[in-house]
């Protein structure tokens, strides 16, 4: 067995979640730490059970000077569900030399609403993505594409490599597909 095919035990750990009965006095850390229960679960599966990559859509295409991914659904290292709801383009008049096309998990405050001590806090987190286009290669370092166990790491997945050859683009799909 290879050592990419041994799970990493490093990134599991024992569970605890609250637990409610009537008469329990609610404070927000035991709700939150009912969500993270959860997300921590799901994270878990998505990294050991199904691994990292594209899941559906995030195609990379370009057209007169402007980069297209399309929607879509991958997993990243960390288990974390990157969702794109709509197509993301992004003019290309910048860029010169080999990029690389990411996308990354972010976590966005919304919904401001007063607290009882009359400060402004957030009520919600939207989950959201970051596509970028970058220098810097998000898998050197990971073991390639034939890594099949995610790393446990919150970090950008790359979706393809872009250069630019005279007066035509060029993509490179850098992913790896998840199979349905």
């Amino acid at each position: 067995m290879s050592k990419d095919s041994v799970p990493p035990f490093s990134l599991i750990r024992q569970f605890e979640r609250p637990r409610f009965y009537t008469g329990r006095l609610l404070m927000a850390a035991d709700l939150q730490d009912d969500q993270d229960y959860f997300r921590e679960k799901i994270r878990l599966h998505n990294r050991l059970l199904h691994g990292w990559g594209v899941v559906t859509g995030l195609r990379v295409s370009e057209c007169a000077g402007t980069l297209t991914v399309s929607a879509g659904l991958a997993l990243d290292c960390a288990g974390n569900e990157l969702v794109l709801a709509e197509a993301k383009h992004t003019a290309l008049s910048n860029v010169a030399a080999k990029q690389y096309v990411t996308i990354q998990y972010v976590e966005v405050p919304t919904g401001q609403q007063p607290s009882a001590s009359g400060d402004a806090q957030f009520s919600k987190i939207r989950e959201d993505v970051r596509v970028e286009i970058t220098s810097t290669d998000p898998a050197s370092g990971h073991g390639g594409s034939a890594v099949t166990v995610a790393c446990g790491v919150d970090h950008p997945l790359c979706l393809a490599t872009i250069r630019l050859y005279g007066s035509t683009w060029r993509i490179s799909i850098r992913r790896r597909r998840l199979s349905k």
